[in-house]
């Protein structure tokens, strides 16, 4: 796994670019800064589980979708950005962030266990959970020309995660009445990506990004995948539209105090957005 990092950069390095002057090129391929603002609607699909030091999460993870019907779609807003920092523009910056945070409540069919504690069938329990995503991403171009660009490199994302059960609870078959039982971790999953764009006139451009990395860490193992096809018509010289569709997978095993336990996480929609290029 360490080798992967400067074979990628002795890639990136060396490879060499076919580069034309930025004449009638899409704006999206010449221009050094692009921002974009998005209502970002995803579909969500979560597991979780958090052992503590009594019980031994022989219930499994919890499947929050299915037991407090949390799995529908939810609006949120979606940032990113795009700086091409270098005087050729092969040297770029990207970054993404949004937040997704949900809660329910349900009268639970069977058993759960979460921490130290059991929440029997039969009982009215409340969930949610929040995931905050950072994503840093340092690439260069491999190949460009009059219509099309590919690049690739490596990056960062920081995900920001909790998750809480709470209700009538029981210890050792005790009840020991009302219990809010959180767990939150801070996971930096560093990543490998590619990205295309084909732009076949000024107006229309069509672009497609992965992000992929499994890694261990220490108390942590997790991974995830990133993908985001779309497209954007450049309505006006500084400003443009867009269609994308994302696929967003984070998982982790966890053994921290903060969590002990599990996630995993699925978010997958359209947004649509603005986008600002000077």
């Amino acid at each position: 796994m360490k080798q992967i990092f400067p074979i990628v950069f002795l890639l990136l390095t060396i490879t060499s670019s076919f580069t034309q002057t930025d004449g009638d090129k899409n704006p999206i391929l010449t221009d050094k800064f692009l921002i974009r603002g998005a209502l970002f609607i995803p579909s969500r699909s979560v597991e979780a589980g958090a052992k503590g030091d009594i019980t031994t999460d022989a219930l499994g993870d919890v499947d929050f979708d299915e037991t407090f019907g949390l799995g529908g779609a939810q609006n949120t807003f979606n940032i990113d950005f795009v700086w091409r920092f270098s005087r050729s523009k092969l040297w770029s910056v990207r970054g993404q962030t949004f937040r997704i945070a949900t809660e329910g409540d349900a009268v639970l069919d069977e058993d759960i266990e979460w921490e130290d504690v059991i929440f029997q069938s039969g009982s009215s329990v409340k969930a949610g959970y929040g995931l905050t995503l950072y994503r840093v991403f340092f690439g260069r171009v491999i190949s460009t020309g009059q219509k099309h660009e590919l690049g690739g490199g490596l990056g960062i994302h920081g995900l920001n995660t909790n998750a809480f059960v709470e209700g009538n609870a029981f210890v050792n078959d005790e009840p020991i009445g009302f219990s809010r039982e959180e767990v939150n971790v801070f996971l930096p999953l560093p990543n490998i990506g590619v990205w295309y764009i084909w732009a076949p006139t000024r107006k229309w451009a069509f672009t497609a990004a992965v992000d992929w990395f499994g890694i261990t860490i220490g108390e942590i193992s997790g991974g995830l995948w990133n993908i985001s096809p779309g497209v954007t018509f450049q309505a006006f010289k500084n400003i443009g539209f867009s269609a994308n569709y994302h696929y967003l997978n984070y998982y982790a095993n966890i053994e921290q105090d903060s969590w002990n336990g599990s996630f995993d996480m699925t978010f997958k929609g359209p947004s649509f957005g603005v986008t600002a290029n000077f």
